[in-house]
């Protein structure tokens, strides 16, 4: 029986180590784009089966990445994506957040977070701008487009389109922040 007690947590030892291969980004150590497709079909069955009807899905958007990479080198460029995972765990809760490209991150939000979006954007916002102020260096600046968009149960068809809409919405915020950049306003 000890043996195959140790057996047995040897095995659970090395499927935690795969999972954690198969859904962590290694750099960043959040959840990646496999995980994220995972959790979004779990969710659209939630939303079929009617278990799960309030939920937001976000898109971040690390702005100027290959700017830093070509200036200043990858590894100021890793040093960048880290930093701005990490601003959107703290935020957002590292469970929720996704790296699901490059410079593309995800989150979802489900229940009381759902009625918090204003709130936790504030917040977002008031913390890259307590970490811009803190730092000199481009690369160790958090400089993030992003888009939150909820689920509306009467137009939205699937979780696919929420993703869309958010994407929509990260795309006008990048917009936004590079013309208030270019009209002189710091972003």
């Amino acid at each position: 029986t000890k043996t195959f007690i140790n057996l047995s947590e040897h095995m659970k030892e090395n499927i935690n180590r795969l999972n954690k291969q198969a859904f962590i980004d290694s750099m960043t150590q959040v959840k990646n784009k496999a995980a994220f497709t995972e959790y979004v079909n779990r969710l659209q069955s939630r939303v079929e089966n009617g278990s799960c009807e309030r939920y937001a899905i976000g898109i971040f958007d690390c702005n100027d990445l290959k700017k830093i990479n070509d200036e200043f080198g990858h590894d100021k460029g890793d040093i960048y994506l880290k930093t701005a995972s990490r601003t959107i765990k703290v935020v957002f809760r590292d469970q929720q957040v996704f790296r699901i490209g490059g410079d593309e991150f995800a989150i979802i939000l489900e229940n009381d977070d759902c009625y918090n979006i204003e709130s936790l954007t504030r917040m977002f916002d008031n913390y890259v701008n307590k970490i811009n102020v803190e730092v000199s260096n481009s690369w160790e600046k958090v400089n993030v487009a992003y888009g939150i968009a909820l689920y509306d149960k009467e137009n939205d068809r699937d979780v696919d389109e929420v993703v869309r809409r958010a994407d929509k919405y990260m795309y006008d915020d990048k917009r936004r922040r590079k013309n208030n950049n270019s009209n002189g306003e710091t972003i």
